[in-house]
Parts: C-alpha cells; sequence; structure tokens
C-alpha cells in the first residue's frame, strides 16, 4: 500500500440529514471511533455532551478502500439523505470501539 489515509469533517443540513447519510452508507462504517482500516463515519453531535458540534457534521475517516468505491458510496448516500424520507434505514453498519 502507497500513500495514506485522512480524517475529514464536513457538515449537512442538518442532525436528520446526518442520520440518514450514516444509515445509507453501503461500504463505510458507522463508527463511534474513527480508529481502523475501514473508512468510518460519526456524527459526533449525537452523543451526550457534544451540544456546542453542529448537528450536521460529521467527520470521515478514508480508509483503505478503492476510491470508487468509496465515492459511490457517499454520493448515493448523499442523495437518500437529501430526500424527505429515508427508506433505505437498514443500509448503514455501525461498529463499536
Amino acid at each position: 500500500m502507497t500513500g495514506f489515509g485522512a480524517v475529514l469533517a464536513f457538515e449537512v443540513a442538518d442532525a436528520l440529514t446526518a442520520d440518514r447519510l450514516c444509515d445509507a452508507v453501503q461500504v463505510i462504517v458507522r463508527a463511534t471511533s474513527l480508529g481502523g482500516v475501514e473508512s468510518t463515519i460519526e456524527r459526533r453531535g449525537k452523543l451526550p455532551g457534544q451540544g456546542h458540534v453542529p448537528p450536521g457534521l460529521l467527520r470521515l475517516s478514508v480508509g483503505c478502500e478503492h476510491i470508487d468505491d468509496l465515492w459511490n458510496d457517499l454520493n448515493s448516500a448523499l442523495e437518500q439523505a437529501s430526500r424527505s424520507e429515508n427508506p433505505h434505514k437498514a443500509g448503514g453498519r455501525e461498529r463499536q470501539g
């Protein structure tokens, strides 16, 4: 493997949209910790005591997956999250740790 991963943060419209996006990703793992080799995403503002964090802020840790898989996953999740209803809630996986 060459290169390196990255952690980035981006903000969507609000908490509901952020939750929908996290539920909709398929390749990226929903996480409460950003310390693995797989790409993970979290919404820190959802946790108790994090009221100072913008409700739509998401943190993404880029892992070892193919870039096209990550772009496709994010694009699909953003499209689903921006809809007024989220019929694909079962899509996201959650990693504890």
